[in-house]
């Protein structure tokens, strides 16, 4: 405990060392606003008054941040509150993230800390293959292995607790995001975390309700929704996933009472709503796939592209991510345990951050995180007979999961500080930021997509390598299915393009609906002129302006055109191929 305490202490001093940075000086900029608002006015004023595009929950962080600013200064002393060497401030919004991080630490050191609990759960003694130090080691039984890596495991097996608290809190990824940058993805997996762990401790209720309060403050954990329900039905049974399920609609309607009783619930599924195309690019400084198509130019290229056959980036990344998250449920459906969960997480989120477009850098933080809790049950990622028939198996793979997560910290960390010295040069690491280049980002995108492969073995020893054609007929069909149309008769509508540019006086662009349905679910109608209904088009408002990628794939163009003003003014639509 005296050494785990002492790591704290080394862990915290690092931190407030780097508090003073300003960071990702727009997202510190945005809390100010955010907070301040929150503090003044409350939550539901926050949401519409405001440029808020975060879930409803984590307004309740931002009210918060503004309490510990008005303990350390006046938010209202504009001049002052604005510096962005603001350092009351810097510390009042980094210091959740940070306390989120003592928890995450502390969580870890006690969970690894129940031995019984961890055989329960199927955990090996980690150090019941390792040979006495003292005795000499009988090379010809053992293998081509030394016997450092019989030390270090022995030390890692020992010191289990200590080893994995460390290897958490002193992670640069978890250090750069919380105290440098000022952002809370700690704050986020907290909760899932706690969920996690609540689950297997027969408290399924209580952690879908934790779990529904992390998702309405961190949005990212809305990826998870369907492996959890699918795994406690697995786990439990239906009776308790009925349970879990209206524990999470209790929960969720809570949080949000503020909006319930001011009669705003529409608010609510805006905010929940409005990033699915906030930023329509091919990767938001994400070194993934889309990053190496970008030509490390993924903000300044749109997701709508149309990228194969009539397929654009967004829907294609989306149906590769869908298909890898299909063979997780696949594994939590045939294998319901504590590893293959944790596994399940760790692979469904790496694949969003490698394949989807619109991926934020950060998205990559929880698969550091989940492999921890997944590192002392690597020997459970082998069948019983391997390891009887040959310990020294167990010992590799030991090894080569620590390689594994070495390499994934210095690529995600890498990609994180990319990120933020792309926006803010002078706001990172001196020497790194100097050796940063487009071609290394490219290079590091391609060895996040090798790391992302490697993890493919621990799920197939878990379940028949023959599963893997369940996702590869999945992502076959679709593509056929959306293609449909245009391989049986060649044609296809316009409106199966998102345009790649859109611009219009007023309002939003409405696909096979009345311009008017832009205002929400209740004003929804269908498409027509004075005189017509159109079963597809766009409702659009003067003047608009539209431009689509349709990839050359097309000789003829034809439409049957019907424009309807609701005003006196006479309408035009002119069309331009090129």
């Amino acid at each position: 405990m005296t050494s785990f305490i002492f790591v704290l202490f080394i862990g915290l001093i690092i931190r407030l060392f780097l508090v003073g940075n300003p960071g990702f000086i727009a997202d510190i900029s945005f809390w100010k606003s955010w907070s301040l608002a929150a503090v003044d006015h409350g939550i539901v004023w926050t949401t519409f008054n405001t440029n808020i595009n975060y879930p409803p929950g984590f307004i309740y962080v931002l009210y918060v941040m503004g309490k510990i600013y008005s303990f350390l200064g006046n938010p209202h002393d504009y001049n002052a509150y604005w510096l962005e060497n603001n350092f009351a401030f810097l510390l009042a919004s980094k210091s959740i993230a940070i306390v989120s991080d003592i928890i995450i630490s502390c969580i870890i050191y006690w969970f690894f800390s129940q031995k019984e609990k961890l055989k329960q759960l199927g955990m090996l003694d980690l150090t019941v293959l390792i040979p006495n130090r003292r005795k000499p080691i009988n090379e010809s039984s053992l293998g081509n292995v030394s016997s450092f890596e019989f030390r270090v495991s022995s030390f890692i097996g020992k010191h289990l607790p200590l080893f994995l608290a460390s290897a958490f809190y002193l992670n640069p990824i978890v250090i750069i995001d919380s105290a440098l940058w000022g952002q809370v993805e700690s704050f986020g997996i907290l909760f899932t975390i706690i969920a996690i762990l609540l689950i297997f401790y027969r408290r399924p209720v209580l952690a879908v309700a934790i779990f529904t309060v992390g998702t309405l403050m961190k949005l990212q954990n809305i990826i998870y929704i369907p492996l959890f329900f699918l795994f406690i039905a697995r786990y439990y049974d239906i009776k308790t996933l009925i349970k879990c399920l209206a524990s999470g609609v209790f929960t969720f309607f809570l949080i949000n009472l503020p909006f319930v009783l001011s009669n705003n619930m529409n608010q609510v599924i805006y905010l929940l709503t409005v990033n699915s195309d906030y930023f329509p690019w091919l990767s938001l400084n994400a070194h993934n796939l889309w990053w190496i198509v970008a030509g490390a130019q993924g903000m300044q290229i749109t997701d709508r592209i149309t990228v194969l056959g009539i397929i654009n980036a967004k829907t294609l990344g989306l149906l590769i991510f869908s298909s890898f998250y299909l063979l997780s449920t696949i594994l939590i459906y045939f294998k319901p345990s504590f590893r293959n969960f944790l596994l399940s997480l760790t692979f469904s989120i790496f694949a969003f951050f490698l394949f989807s477009t619109q991926s934020h850098e950060r998205y990559s933080y929880p698969v550091i995180v989940f492999l921890i809790f997944l590192y002392p049950f690597v020997d459970n990622l082998l069948s019983k007979a391997n390891r009887q028939s040959n310990p020294l198996l167990s010992e590799r793979k030991h090894l080569f999961f620590q390689i594994l997560y070495l390499l994934l910290t210095i690529s995600f960390f890498f990609n994180i500080h990319t990120g933020l010295i792309l926006n803010y040069p002078t706001n990172g690491i001196f020497f790194l930021t100097k050796i940063t280049t487009p071609v290394l980002t490219i290079v590091n995108s391609y060895a996040l997509i090798f790391l992302f492969i490697a993890l493919l073995p621990f799920i197939f020893s878990q379940i028949s390598k023959s599963f893997l054609f369940i996702p590869v007929i999945f992502l076959t069909s679709a593509l056929t299915f959306l293609h449909w149309s245009y391989l049986s008769s060649g044609k296809v509508s316009l409106t199966s393009f998102n345009p790649i540019v859109t611009k219009q006086d007023f309002g939003i662009l409405q696909t096979d609906m009345s311009t008017n349905s832009s205002a929400g679910w209740k004003k929804w109608s269908r498409l027509s002129s004075n005189y017509f209904f159109y079963r597809k088009g766009f409702g659009v408002h003067a003047n608009s302006y539209l431009v689509f990628d349709i990839n050359r794939k097309f000789s003829r163009f034809a439409t049957d055109l019907g424009v309807d003003t609701e005003a006196d003014t006479p309408a035009s639509v002119v069309f331009k191929i090129y």
